[in-house]
This record gives structure tokens, C-alpha cells and sequence, in this order.
């Protein structure tokens, strides 16, 4: 039993198989990291990230450090790469519970050192204090976002080496345009990042595990594939980009589903919901559903997509309110309380529909679905 009649389907196995198919494609020895940040994009990180290692992952990754901290807490002893950049109030608690840290500048590293020491001067009956802390350098190849630049890796890469309580685990960077058509801009990219690699090694200093691939690099350059891909939406079964053909055929793993609470029949001219933003043209039938923007159903949304009842598509119609929205039901037949209606997650209604209509993208809608929506997990396949 669910605790509301509204709810995500999440099938795993659709996850598996999306793991596994992209994994076709890349070179032997080639890891996997699944991204599981902002709650497993909307599909739970916790049952995510347990599919995802059983699927063949072998490293997880989050943005901030409590998602990392939840996953520990629900047993993962895996490696977490913590994306996000460590900021120094974070260091103890990203080396109590050994995961791996995101830095771009000799500050931040530092004071990952100095927890690390002082994890070590603890008592030892504090198992989850590292040795030393995991640093993954990232290098801003293009992206202009966050990263050291290119010259200065292998300067920061001896330095950071070179601290008491921290080691070099990997260095990476990260793609702007991989799902692009053109994909100039990337390659230039991974050329940046592969001088850097360079001149690390030339330093003398083992840079770890490299990696540089997201999602759609890891479909469509698999040749930048390095040691390990990071994989995020095109796990979840979601195009990287809606713009265009992808190479592999995904399988959604999110629908966003409710029931119908009430169904009420309106006159002609009767208007539904605040603001009466929907004003009936003929007497209709009005389906009203438990779901809201509250949940991560935009009032955007309002009058501007249809849903699948019974089959048959019915119209989003007046304000989508906080916690309900109302459908019309006039030309679907026998729509009564209690029948299913799938709101995206389908080949019928993909998630990209409703992107569209609110002029973003497919990782934003399956992020917005809120906590109180209960996840049901599925082993459809």
C-alpha cells in the first residue's frame, strides 16, 4: 500500500538495462560512476544507487556532501565522490565518513589535510576516519564554471601530493556540449584535459582515476571514456538532449502517476479553479486528481499539456493548484474516481513532452517530483 493516491513508478530494471547498454559501448577496464545527486534525479538515490552497484557501478557521485552522508547512513561503503566544491566547514565530516572531495584551489585542499591528521590523531576506535583524505582535482576545460585552469593543474596536483593527509584519487573534468550535434567544442575539450593529464605525469605525480565523460559523452565519444564515465540522466533512461537522434535506445525508468479523486459534471460558461483561468464551453466533465505543484506537477503546467486516462488523452484545464489540478474528461468515456492516470513517464507521454511545455529540460521534471510523492519500485523490465 502507498500512503497517497499519487506516486512515481520507478522500474529498475530499466536502470540496469540502461547501465548495461551504455557500458557496451565503452573500452574494456572502463568504470561506471553513477550520479545520484538531487535524490537520484528525482527517482531516489538510496534504491538507485543500489541498483546502479548491481548493475556493474563501482564508484557513486553526489553534488553535496549530506546526499553523501544519507547514502552512508543507508550502508554504501563504495567510493562517494562528493561533485560539489569541499568547502572548508565540510572537511571533518567529508574525511569521518571517507568520501572522496572536489577541489580546484590549494585552500580547500589543505584544510582536507589538516581533518585527515586530525582524524588520524583520534582514537582508533573511530573506524571511519581515513588515513587520508581522497581529493578528485577538477580542471576547467571549457565548461567556465568551476575548476583550476589547465596551466595550473600539474602545479596543484605536486602540491596537493605533497600534504600530510591527503592523496591525489583522481582528476577530472567536465563536458559543455557532449550532447550538442556538433561536437568540436568537446573534442577541444578533451584535448585540454589530455595536455593536463600530460604534464601532471610529467610532474612525476599518478593522477588517479581520470575522467571527463557525463552521459552523453559516454554514448557518443566513448574514445574519452579514460578510466571511468560518469553516468547521470542517460542512467535514468531520460535523453541528454531532446534535440536530437541518440545512439542508444533508452528505456525511462520515472513515470508520475495519481488517481482520480472526483469527477463533476459543469454547465456551459461554469469557470474551474482560482483565478477561473478555465471557462467551459459546453457542459463538461470535470476530473479533479490529488496532485499538485506542492509535488513537482508545475502550475506552469496549467491548461498547457494533456494526461492519459483510460487510455485517452484529457486536458490539463484551470490553475494547478498546491496539493490538486483538474482534468476534462468530457470526450474520454466512464472516467470515474479512482482510475489511474500516468501525468509523463511513457513512449505515449515522455517526460520530454512536458519539458517542452515548460520551456526546460527532462532533468528539471524528474527532479521536481517532491518527497511526499511515495516511490514505488518496480522490476518491470
Amino acid at each position: 500500500m502507498i500512503e497517497r493516491p499519487a506516486w512515481a513508478e520507478v522500474d529498475t530494471a530499466a536502470i540496469r538495462e540502461n547501465i548495461r547498454r551504455i557500458a557496451a559501448r565503452l573500452s574494456p577496464g572502463v568504470r561506471v560512476c553513477a550520479v545520484v545527486k538531487a535524490d537520484g534525479y528525482g527517482h531516489g538515490a538510496v534504491a538507485v544507487a543500489g541498483v546502479a552497484l548491481e548493475a556493474g557501478a563501482s564508484m557513486l557521485a553526489v553534488a553535496i556532501v549530506n546526499e553523501a552522508v544519507e547514502l552512508r547512513a543507508a550502508g554504501f561503503v563504495c567510493p562517494i565522490l562528493v561533485m560539489g566544491p569541499a568547502e572548508a566547514c565540510d572537511a571533518a565530516r567529508i574525511v569521518d565518513y571517507g568520501l572522496d572531495a572536489t577541489v580546484y584551489d590549494l585552500a580547500a585542499a589543505r584544510a582536507l589535510s589538516d581533518a585527515a591528521v586530525s582524524a588520524a590523531s583520534r582514537s582508533a576506535a573511530e573506524p571511519r576516519a581515513a588515513a587520508k583524505a581522497g581529493i578528485h582535482l577538477k580542471i576547467d576545460t571549457g565548461m567556465r564554471r568551476v575548476g583550476c585552469e589547465p596551466s595550473d593543474a600539474a602545479g596543484l596536483a605536486v602540491a596537493i601530493s605533497a600534504l600530510p593527509g591527503a592523496r591525489l584519487a583522481g582528476v577530472f573534468s567536465h563536458f559543455a556540449t557532449a550532447d550538442a550535434e556538433d561536437l568540436g567544442f568537446a573534442r577541444a575539450q578533451r584535448e585540454r584535459f589530455e595536455t593536463a593529464l600530460a604534464a601532471i605525469r610529467a610532474a612525476g605525480v599518478d593522477p588517479g582515476i581520470r575522467h571527463l565523460a557525463n552521459s552523453a559523452a559516454a554514448i557518443r565519444m566513448p574514445e574519452a571514456g579514460f578510466d571511468m564515465v560518469r553516468l547521470g540522466i542517460a542512467m535514468y533512461g531520460l535523453k541528454p538532449s531532446a534535440d536530437r537522434a541518440w545512439e542508444v535506445e533508452l528505456q525511462p525508468a520515472l513515470s508520475l502517476r495519481t488517481r482520480v479523486s472526483m469527477v463533476k459534471e459543469i454547465a456551459a460558461g461554469e469557470s474551474v479553479g482560482y483565478g477561473r483561468r478555465f471557462c467551459a464551453a459546453r457542459k463538461s466533465r470535470i476530473a479533479t486528481l490529488p496532485l499538485g505543484y506542492a509535488d513537482g506537477w508545475p502550475r506552469a503546467l496549467s491548461g498547457r499539456v494533456s494526461v492519459l486516462v483510460r487510455g485517452e488523452r484529457a486536458p490539463l484545464v484551470g490553475s494547478v493548484c498546491m496539493d490538486q489540478c483538474m482534468l476534462d474528461v468530457t470526450d474520454v468515456p466512464g472516467v470515474a474516481a479512482g482510475d489511474e492516470v500516468l501525468l509523463y513517464g511513457t513512449p505515449e507521454l515522455p517526460a520530454d513532452e512536458i519539458a517542452a511545455a515548460l520551456g526546460t529540460i527532462n532533468y528539471e521534471v524528474a527532479c521536481l517530483v517532491g518527497k511526499r510523492v511515495p516511490r514505488v519500485y518496480l522490476p518491470r523490465g
